[in-house]
């Protein structure tokens, strides 16, 4: 049997899993893909850079039943990576510390520059253009990648976000205004 492999995705907004199959050395077939709403930056902003404990707990509940439609495909491995609000979280040790002891799921934390990097090579492996700038606004960052003859040449990451700026700026008390 082909190796299939699960991959997961913890942003600010939602947890993306795809899980795929390899077919040959450079190639593979998506067998599934989920997405669950966590919002797993929700009140993090209001509240000093703290994951919430009803965020986290949507976030295991999530990744629970990520793992065992893993399981159900019989996958070999499992890559999980978290980005701006984990990275951000001033309890971000906490949050994974507890997927970890709850469902043996370890999760690394990659850097915003990482994050830009890698969503521009995915562009780049999927664009018919061999140059191209990418823009990947996010929950709680935005990142850019310039690709030239089909490489990532520079990326980056912002600290800008839609749910940062929703958290830092939008008045709920003043709806009308």
């Amino acid at each position: 049997m082909a190796k299939r492999t699960a991959v997961i995705d913890i942003g600010s907004n939602s947890v993306r899993m795809i899980i795929i199959e390899k077919t040959s050395r450079f190639a593979f077939h998506l067998l599934h893909e989920v997405k669950s709403r966590v919002r797993i930056s929700e009140d993090a902003y209001q509240n000093d850079g703290e994951l919430q404990e009803a965020a986290i707990n949507r976030a295991l509940l999530a990744l629970k039943d990520f793992l065992q439609i893993a399981d159900s495909y019989d996958v070999r491995k499992t890559l999980c990576v978290a980005t701006s609000a984990v990275r951000d979280a001033h309890n971000k040790k906490h949050f994974l510390s507890r997927v970890n002891k709850e469902l043996g799921l370890n999760i690394k934390v990659i850097s915003g520059e990482k994050e830009a990097y890698l969503g521009g090579i995915a562009c780049a492996n999927l664009l018919p253009q061999q140059d191209a700038m990418t823009l990947d606004i996010g929950g709680g960052s935005s990142e850019c990648a310039c690709i030239e003859n089909g490489k990532v040449v520079d990326s980056d990451s912002l600290d800008l976000g839609t749910v940062c700026l929703n958290g830092l700026f939008f008045d709920h008390e003043a709806i009308s205004g």
